[in-house]
């Protein structure tokens, strides 16, 4: 008999609701994600079959548009507000809030990093950013099989919205 457990099952983000078509279609164009609810209040991604091991949501909301607005305001009149968000956008990628996931092989890893390095040309709008990459060997990985790759999502919002994908070497 499995004894319970403690786990993360789910992130959920807040975006602006004239947003939210277009993060789907970010999501839906980046991420090997299913989506298994879309309505116009609640998009719904599960990284596994079993949608409790790990989902994403997003819901629109009315306060991350006035959000968005007032730090957009507030950092053209604010040098220090504008420096520290802006510093959070320079830093390294790990030092930075994240939400983790890995795939299954660095076969796909590998065509996912160049997916969202494709994306961020192709598709501004995303505002889709590869903060960093770390391979096994290139003297900057952590360890001899973890391969990272820091994604920032920037149609999320000006922070917090950054993914870490992983994947292991054999």
């Amino acid at each position: 008999m499995t004894e319970p457990r403690h786990a993360w099952n789910h992130a959920n983000y807040a975006v602006p609701p004239e947003r939210l078509a277009l993060v789907e279609a970010c999501v839906d164009a980046l991420f090997p994600w299913v989506k298994f609810v879309a309505k116009p209040t609640l998009l719904g991604y599960r990284l596994t079959d079993d949608l409790h091991a790990g989902a994403l949501y997003v819901r629109p909301a009315a306060p991350a548009a006035a959000l968005d607005a007032a730090l957009t305001r507030l950092r053209a009149v604010d040098a220090e507000l504008d420096e520290a968000l802006s510093g959070l956008g320079r830093i390294d990628a790990d030092f930075n809030d994240h939400v983790g996931f890995a795939v299954p092989t660095v076969a796909e890893w590998e065509e996912r990093v160049a997916i969202a390095t494709r994306l961020a040309t192709e598709r501004p709008e995303f505002q889709i950013r590869v903060v960093d990459v770390f391979r096994p060997g290139d003297g900057r990985a952590q360890t001899d099989y973890l391969y990272q790759a820091f994604i920032r999502v920037g149609v999320l919002g000006p922070f917090r919205n950054t993914f870490e994908m992983q994947a292991h070497r054999g």
